[in-house]
């Protein structure tokens, strides 16, 4: 059954999201268009803001944590902290995955990579891409099967379906397998790929 959302979560939910989007606002230097192309890329503000939320999401969860539990322990009680804090620190970690998929930023070992000749890099390349949408797409499906199945049960302090744990699995996979597909078009048209590491100081 349904419990109802405790209202200061829906209250701290809203003041993180107007957070987030004044945070996205003051980083707006960065909305440049992607690999050179001029333009706003809309894309990236979304995943920036959504990015921006849930790492505030996790930050503010644990300070209320420790702050309830060590000083107002007494006083006051909010049992939902963990629950939210695992919930976003779920959607971060793989919201995140596919954030750096988007610019190709995941760790990669390029010892050898970097002695191959041009023709043979963008081939190693592109069979990993190939290898990366051979096993995403799978997780996909079954992510998606699977989180829809948990639709029914509920979390026990938060009050909402307990498939909102499962879901990060199928929509960040699918966001990767997107930009997998774009990182390959770019790698074939010899687009640049700029990172979005800050690598000036």
């Amino acid at each position: 059954m349904m419990m109802p959302i405790p209202g200061e979560v829906k209250i701290l939910v809203f003041l993180l999201v107007v957070a987030a989007l004044v945070a996205t606002w003051l980083l707006r230097e960065e909305w440049g268009g992607r690999g050179g192309e001029g333009g706003i890329d809309f894309w990236k503000i979304v995943e920036d803001t959504v990015s921006h939320f849930l790492l505030l999401a996790m930050l503010v969860s644990a300070a209320l944590q420790v702050i309830v539990r060590y000083l107002l322990s007494d006083t006051i009680t909010m049992p939902w902290t963990e629950e939210f804090g695992r919930l976003v620190m779920v959607w971060g970690a793989l919201w995140g995955a596919a954030q750096l998929q988007r610019s190709d930023d995941h760790i990669s070992m390029s010892v050898v990579f970097d002695l191959l000749p041009p023709r043979a890099q963008l081939a190693v390349r592109l069979f990993g891409d190939l290898v990366t949408l051979g096993v995403l797409v799978p997780i996909v499906w079954y992510g998606w099967k699977s989180a829809v199945a948990l639709d029914i049960m509920y979390t026990i302090a938060l009050g909402i379906p307990l498939s909102v744990f499962a879901y990060p699995i199928p929509v960040a996979g699918a966001l990767i397998v997107l930009h997998t597909i774009s990182l390959m078009v770019r790698r074939i048209r010899g687009v640049p790929i700029r990172s979005s590491v800050i690598t000036e100081m």
